[in-house]
């Protein structure tokens, strides 16, 4: 009797093979689940860094003309910046943004306030779309920030320079240099030019 029993071995190969294939899917599950959530986390930052770089882009503010007063003694005092919204930008917060005054000496940050003085400049607006003077700059706005050059100790003289930065809560900077010209004659208000 002992000669008829017969010994398979195949099942064995299959199990091992089985073990196998089903250690290889598990790796595969875990290793796209990772693949996945890494690709979910780059996808947010992506589309944050995307709305933050179009923000810096689109919220820009442009300087359309600078205009300075004269005082008695013969020097700019005051500064009328006159500014509006690059084409596609956003509402700025024109309390929120602040003011560089250069010139060839010294340099003073001003904050916004409702008079200019040491250490602030006013702001209003010549032109509001939006039917409300709310200081709030807005596309089709034209916007007026006052500098006293005098209050700040930095009245421009002839021939002399100066440069105007404004920094906008969110979005670049923008940069205006102003020269006095050689002479002012007899005029009061000076149109300043780079």
């Amino acid at each position: 009797m002992k000669a008829n029993i017969i010994r398979n071995n195949k099942a064995d190969v299959g199990i091992g093979t089985l073990i196998i294939f089903i250690a290889m899917v598990l790796v595969a599950a875990v290793a796209a689940a990772v693949l996945i959530q890494t690709s979910g986390v780059l996808q947010q930052k992506a589309q944050t860094t995307g709305k933050e770089a179009t923000a810096e882009v689109s919220s820009n503010i442009k300087i359309d003309s600078v205009v300075g007063n004269l005082n008695s003694t013969g020097n700019i005092e005051i500064l009328n910046v006159t500014v509006s919204l690059s084409a596609g930008g956003t509402d700025i917060d024109m309390d929120k943004i602040i003011v560089r005054y250069v010139n060839e000496t010294t340099s003073r940050t001003l904050n916004h306030s409702g008079t200019a003085s040491t250490t602030a400049f006013s702001y209003s607006e010549e032109r509001y779309v939006s039917g409300i003077n709310d200081k709030v700059l807005q596309p089709g706005d034209l916007g007026v920030i006052t500098i006293d050059l005098n209050a700040t100790g930095q009245a421009l003289e002839v021939r002399k320079k100066g440069t105007i930065t404004i920094i906008p809560e969110t979005g670049t900077p923008v940069l205006k240099d102003i020269v006095a010209p050689a002479t002012f004659g007899t005029k009061t208000m000076i149109q300043l030019f780079p």
